[in-house]
């Protein structure tokens, strides 16, 4: 009975005769399974939002998730299933995702994770990378001074720090999600202690919203080449920043 849950909550949400959540984009109601398959439950119930590659979509608010690591997305689970994420209905896409982790059964969120984290990593293009303007150059100094540290000099993540992959993300999901720790929309609740680390860095160091903009421009030059192969963009991952010659 729990399963089902699932398709009745996002119905109330989103569906015909739902409520209405601001101006915010309206998600398909998501089916429910009963399947332990990782691929079976990604595609009956994550691609709809996600994407059938794990890319994302704009028109739904959903970031990309694929080759999200393991150790992030169970932790993000968690704080979906345990109220730490996701207890806003003002923010619909976490709301969703909320009623969605609470509904799977922990064997179908262990599968679905270790699928997920198996897709290649899709690289933004397009108006998921671009940012109009801002200054990548003047980015890259706050992104040095306060993220390096905890996402690495090339935004690939680190689990020592519990700090998850800012490259494969899309600068407006990554622009939004600034915006939320800073608020304290993301990251207030008790015992969230990395999603506190952000509040306080967004709150501290981030003075308006050009300096916010400006730091996403930075992360989306540490992206590979779309077109590149999978050797080569994993050589320009570990090479890091474009602007390396500029810091000489």
């Amino acid at each position: 009975m729990k399963i089902n849950r699932l398709h009745l909550l996002t119905s109330m949400l989103f569906g015909i005769g739902g409520v209405a959540l601001s101006a915010d984009p309206v998600p398909p109601a998501v089916a429910s399974t009963q399947s332990t398959d990782g691929k079976v439950i990604f595609q009956t119930v994550c691609a709809q939002c996600h994407g059938t590659a794990g890319e994302g979509k704009l028109e739904l608010k959903s970031p990309s998730i694929a080759a999200m690591p393991g150790w992030y997305m169970t932790t993000q689970f968690a704080n979906l299933r345990e109220g730490r994420r996701g207890h806003d209905a003002s923010d619909p896409q976490s709301f969703m995702m909320a009623s969605i982790a609470k509904a799977l059964q922990p064997e179908q969120i262990k599968a679905v994770i270790e699928y997920v984290e198996k897709m290649p990593m899709v690289v933004p293009t397009g108006q998921n990378r671009e940012l109009a303007n801002t200054n990548a150059m003047e980015g890259m100094q706050l992104f040095h001074e306060r993220c390096m540290e905890c996402h690495r000099y090339n935004a690939s993540g680190e689990m020592t720090f519990g700090s998850p992959p800012l490259i494969g993300r899309q600068s407006w999901y990554l622009e939004e999600q600034l915006k939320k720790f800073k608020s304290g929309k993301r990251g207030a609740m008790k015992n969230d202690v990395n999603g506190a680390k952000m509040v306080q860095m967004t709150k501290l160091f981030i003075e308006d919203e050009q300096m916010l903009r400006n730091v996403v421009a930075y992360i989306m030059t540490l992206n590979p080449d779309p077109v590149a192969t999978p050797e080569q963009q994993q050589k320009q991952i570990i090479e890091g920043s474009p602007f390396e010659s500029a810091e000489k």
